[in-house]
């Protein structure tokens, strides 16, 4: 089966990851989805607990269980009878669960929703986004709070146009479904030397060799001189719409190296428009 797994929290956005997520679900071939809730507390919290908060907290996981199976039928409701549905509870830490849930269920996309500087709801599935992505082994899909589900026909892609290997994993996810086809890919390389402007012999190689190597896709290529590659990107999108960012490993990445963390929270707090980051 291909396998989607969404954790929740039941904030806003991870509620609007989750709706994201439903039409995702529908545009490319998905045919099952979990729902996880990690009820991990640490063992400092456990140490302190009084008789009265342990009888809160054993209500509060009631109601939220109860609130996990209601989602899961509003999901069944509206897909398809062939798409499958499962609710999953772990006691480990949301990390630790995510990854278990991956292995077990052979799970293929991680869909996550983020926060929004204009509507922070203190989710804390968003507080550990960076952290998740970095350790996936698979896709990780990050929806920001304000971003609406849209089919995604223009695609905007930053890369360093010298490191062609990393277009392969652009490659393996398009035979993966078919339906990405039809997609506009707008390649972006953000070089604050400039040294595009000279069109050199090594430059017009490797454009010629990503335009080979991405032949099946619809494609332009872009370039920008901006000192930021978070304001290079960011820039671009507004005087270019686009429907999904993806990121790539690789210096030019959305997640550079996924290790800047000031970085990479900017971007999924700046940016409107849900980012795709491919293993």
């Amino acid at each position: 089966m291909k396998t989607i797994l969404i954790p929740v929290d039941f904030t806003s956005a991870s509620d609007n990851a989750l709706e994201f997520a439903l039409a995702w679900s529908r545009n490319f071939e998905f045919d099952h989805i979990i729902l996880l809730k990690s009820f991990y507390s640490s063992f400092y919290e456990n140490v302190l607990l009084t008789t009265e908060y342990v009888n809160v907290s054993q209500e509060q996981r009631k109601n939220e269980i109860e609130m996990l199976r209601n989602r899961r039928q509003t999901f069944i409701d509206r897909l398809d009878p062939g798409v499958k549905v499962s609710i999953a509870v772990s006691e480990k830490p949301l990390l630790r669960s995510i990854i278990d849930i991956v292995e077990s269920e052979k799970a293929e996309l991680i869909v996550l929703g983020s926060d929004h500087v204009s509507h922070f709801d203190n989710s804390f599935i968003a507080s550990q986004i960076i952290e998740i992505a970095k350790a996936s082994p698979v896709n990780v899909l990050i929806v920001p709070s304000i971003c609406r589900f849209q089919a995604i026909q223009k695609v905007l892609v930053p890369i360093d146009i010298q490191a062609m290997g990393l277009l392969e994993r652009l490659e393996r996810f398009r035979i993966k479904s078919t339906r990405w086809l039809d997609k506009e890919l707008m390649i972006l390389h953000v070089d604050p030397k400039e040294k595009y402007t000279l069109r050199d012999e090594v430059l017009e190689r490797n454009e010629k060799s990503l335009r080979e190597y991405l032949k099946n896709f619809h494609l332009d290529v872009y370039y920008s001189n901006n000192k930021s590659i978070l304001n290079g990107i960011i820039h671009f999108l507004d005087e270019h719409p686009a429907d999904l960012v993806v990121a790539l490993p690789g210096r030019h990445s959305f997640f550079y190296s996924l290790t800047h963390k000031s970085i990479s929270e900017a971007l999924y707090r700046d940016t409107p428009k849900p980012v795709l980051i491919l293993k």
